[in-house]
């Protein structure tokens, strides 16, 4: 009777088990039918519509605060793209930074425009206005394809075979984008103008070289979104609102921030902007981890050592297609920050002339400020921009 029980016991289990993975199976395979999420919107999907067109105009980021906003869709989501200037002028794309959206470099744009350019910049996937894309690593080549999607939404050739080319003013990461891109596709370039870029720096600061951005799986979201928002110097406490203060002045860019008033001058709310990305982009933390694990900000040696033996006029080691671009046997503009810690001029400048080997072909100039010196010090970059371009 006691083995009678004991096998009954048994076989009630295994026919437990059984079902349990019968309906983990269907489950799965239902699952498996089922669309995955391609995209975590912006914004512009997520707060926008929910909200008055007096309530987006008091945003820090309101979605016209630079001119010729479009919206543009793409295969890894919709992107935020901004073009305006003269038809004719000479064009200028424009990159920015891993973490504030395209508004940071738009004094430097606006002095470019009064200066004849034409100028065009977008907001980064997973920053500003553009959607985050899933399942594809923030690489070189994702960035690399935005620059195309942005380019190609143009009503004016930016790429085409009458378009003249064009100039890339890339700041930080954007400095590395510009670079790969410019690695693959010289022909199009028709110089180089890098804000502190990122690339190949040596190191980040160390609060970016903890284990949990290398390996994010081992924290809960929740606890991630806390770690990144630490590091930029956010309030994390903030609940997800699409009416965040215009005039809050976290401590992310508090450097710019401060150098703004030390100058004088009456700048964007570079803090706040970021401050509202970091609160109502629910695809940011993202975007930012999947930059920092897969993106063209270190080690990038390869990709630049291509663009300077084009910059150089060097015959034997590039593709004949760039002989009769611009870029060709040119020079490489690089602009730093005098206070900047994050990307430190003398290493910087010491490792890129240890690529080109002639600082012939290189110019190196600094401007006040620390790593957000685009914002405060915008005069001193246009004019160092405009005198490496010949502008008028």
């Amino acid at each position: 009777m006691e083995t009678l029980t004991l096998r009954s016991i048994s076989q009630s289990i295994w026919t437990a088990l059984a079902a349990v993975a019968l309906a983990t199976l269907l489950l799965t395979l239902r699952l498996a039918r089922l669309p995955l999420q391609q995209t975590i919107p912006s914004p512009r999907d997520t707060l926008l519509p929910k909200i008055s067109p007096k309530q987006a105009a008091a945003l820090p980021y309101p979605p016209d605060l630079l001119p010729g906003a479009r919206d543009v869709a793409t295969p890894y989501g919709m992107m935020r793209v901004y073009e305006w200037g003269p038809e004719d002028g000479e064009k200028m794309l424009f990159i920015h930074g891993d973490t504030t959206p395209a508004p940071m470099l738009g004094p430097v744009a606006r002095d470019l425009v009064n200066r004849g350019c034409r100028v065009m910049m977008f907001d980064l996937w997973g920053r500003g206005y553009s959607d985050t894309p899933l399942g594809v690593p923030h690489d070189a080549r994702l960035y690399g394809m935005q620059v195309l999607f942005a380019a190609a939404s143009s009503t004016l050739s930016w790429t085409g075979a009458n378009s003249d080319g064009f100039s890339f003013v890339a700041f930080s990461l954007g400095g590395g984008i510009a670079m790969a891109f410019a690695a693959d596709f010289p022909y199009l370039i028709n110089s180089i103008i890098l804000l502190a870029p990122g690339g190949i720096i040596r190191r980040l600061p160390d609060e970016y070289e903890t284990i949990f951005f290398r390996y994010p799986s081992l924290l809960p979201f929740s606890f991630l979104r806390d770690l990144v928002g630490k590091t930029l110097g956010l309030k994390v406490s903030h609940s997800p609102t699409g009416c965040s203060d215009p005039r809050v002045q976290s401590q992310s860019g508090g450097e710019m921030a401060q150098e703004a008033q030390l100058m004088g001058k009456e700048v964007l709310d570079i803090p706040g902007i970021v401050q509202w990305q970091f609160d109502n982009h629910k695809g940011f933390i993202h975007s930012f981890i999947s930059t920092h694990l897969y993106g063209p900000i270190k080690y990038q040696h390869s990709d630049w050592r291509r663009v300077c033996s084009v910059v150089k006029g060097d015959t034997a080691h590039t593709s004949p297609s760039s002989h009769s671009s611009k870029l060709f046997k040119s020079k490489i503009l690089v602009i730093f920050g005098e206070a900047d810690s994050v990307v430190r001029a003398e290493e910087v400048s010491a490792d890129l002339l240890d690529i080109i080997c002639d600082p012939e072909y290189v110019e190196f100039k600094i401007v006040p400020g620390g790593h957000g010196f685009p914002v405060p010090s915008c005069d001193e970059v246009a004019k160092h921009i405009s005198d490496f371009c010949g502008l008028a």
